[in-house]
This record gives C-alpha cells, structure tokens and sequence, in this order.
C-alpha cells in the first residue's frame, strides 16, 4: 500500500464547501468517493503506507491517548520525507479515509460546531491545514501526532519516547512548544524538553511544567529568535537561555508575562 493524496484541485473543492458538507462530517463512514461521484479523486504516491498502523480511539481526559497515538504514527511514518509531513493533501487524506473512525471520535463535528462559522474554523483546524502555518501542522487532528513524534524522538536514550512523554504530559506545553517559528528544529525542543525532564526526576521546586512559569520561557526564546538565528545555537546555548530566563522570573509577577502574550495571540488572530 502507498501513501495517497487528496488531488490539489479536489482539496480546494472540498475547502471552499466545508459550511456546505457540515452533515457528512457527522456520517459514521468516510464519504469523499460519494462526494466527488468517482473513485479519480486522489493520487498515489512512491512511498509506503504501513498497512497496520492502527490508533486507539480517544480516551478520556486531556490525553486523549495522544501519547501511545504518537508512538504508533511516528514508528510507523518515521522514514517519510518533510515534504510529505509538511504536505495537507497527505493528512487531509487521512483525516477523511483511513482514519475517519478515530476523527469522528477524537473531534467530533457535533461536538465541536454550534454554528456555520465555528464549523468552518473547526473543520479547517482539525481536518484541513489552518491558514498559521505555525499552528497549522500542530493543529491537524493527525499530522499533530507525527510532529510530536519528529521533535522529541531520541535514538540515543533508552527510551527513544522519553521526551515524548515529557511533551505531551500537558497539553499546554505541547502547544506553547511547537505552535513557534523555532518548533520545527528538533534540537531546540529536546534540548527544552530535557531540561524540563531534568527538571521534574530532581524534584526541582521551581519547575516550569506550569503554564504560569513555561509560557514566559517560550516567550523569551521567541524574542531571542527575533536578534540571532536560533537554529545555531547548541544544546548549551539554548540550557543558558532557558536557566537565565527561569532564573529572571523567579520573583516576577508570571501573570503579567501571560496576559501580555494572551493580548498579542488576540491581537495576530483578530
């Protein structure tokens, strides 16, 4: 079996007539071939699908099982290009076929959509591409579990998911992480990732597995990112800026640092 895309021309249909198709994202089975009215709607790619790669269904809380989810997408997918993990009409394909059952429970139109407008938003997020291309492989309900995979995967330790479970161990974290310019250089995740690690197996009183003390961090690195080219910088130089910036906050209202951020996102998203 290989990897398939939705044709360019037959993604862009299927965009422009989300409002219009809010009933069929709420049948039990996929529905494209019926929709299109042929089975000429996709195109075939060189590479390999693994032919069992099977997800768990959503359990309940944050977790939603995303972090064995991640496992099993990233072992399986691991060896694909960028120019495919980067590529909607891959995931949207997915999304809309062969792991329909896990999108129709893991986000749920019906549960997600009051409106036409809050349907568009929904849909597009979770099983298109949005439009922020910072958030956009992040926010796909599957190509998320790949890039949780890409940048906290590490060969070199026992584990090789340790870092995994350290990023998806809070939803916020994954999102303040990944949702930045910066997210997509793996080395600059695990290299915060493992002290966030570091942090939690030392007991460390100060851990900024909190929102409250991990969003300033995040928005540091940003601002760093505006003045040098973070990609590089090395495992010690990003461990230098992210203990200066924890070191700086230690005694700083972190509320400010929140709303000052909540203000900017409304600000880019208005």
């Amino acid at each position: 079996m290989k990897i398939k895309y939705i044709k360019s021309g037959e993604l862009v249909d299927l965009k422009s007539r989300i409002n219009a198709n809010l009933d069929s994202y709420a049948k039990p089975e996929a529905w494209l071939t019926e929709y299109f009215g042929h089975d000429k709607w996709f195109l075939e790619s060189p590479y390999p699908f693994p032919e069992k790669l099977e997800l768990l269904m959503p359990g309940s809380g944050d977790m939603h099982n995303d972090f064995e989810n991640t496992k099993r997408v990233y072992t399986a997918l691991k060896e694909i290009p960028i120019s495919v993990a980067i590529d909607e009409r891959f995931w949207a394909y997915l999304t809309h076929t062969t792991f329909w059952e896990y999108m129709r429970a893991r986000w749920p139109v019906e549960k997600g959509v009051k409106t036409k407008k809050e349907g568009l938003s929904y849909l597009t997020e979770h099983y298109f591409f949005m439009a922020n291309k910072d958030r956009a492989l992040i926010r796909n309900g599957l190509s998320r579990l790949w890039w949780y995979g890409y940048v906290s995967y590490d060969e070199t330790r026992e584990d090789p998911f340790e870092l995994t479970e350290v990023l998806l161990e809070k939803l916020d974290i994954a999102q303040q992480l990944l949702e930045r310019k910066y997210s997509r250089n793996s080395q600059i995740t695990k290299a915060i990732l493992s002290q966030l690690l570091e942090s939690k197996k030392n007991g460390d009183p100060f851990s900024f597995f909190t929102r409250l003390k991990f969003r300033p961090v995040m928005m540091h690195l940003n601002a760093v990112g505006g003045v040098t080219i973070l990609d590089s910088l090395g495992v010690a130089d990003i461990n230098n800026i992210v203990n200066e910036k924890l070191e700086q906050i230690k005694d700083s209202p972190l509320t400010d640092y929140v709303e000052a951020e909540d203000g900017a996102e409304e600000s880019a998203e208005a």
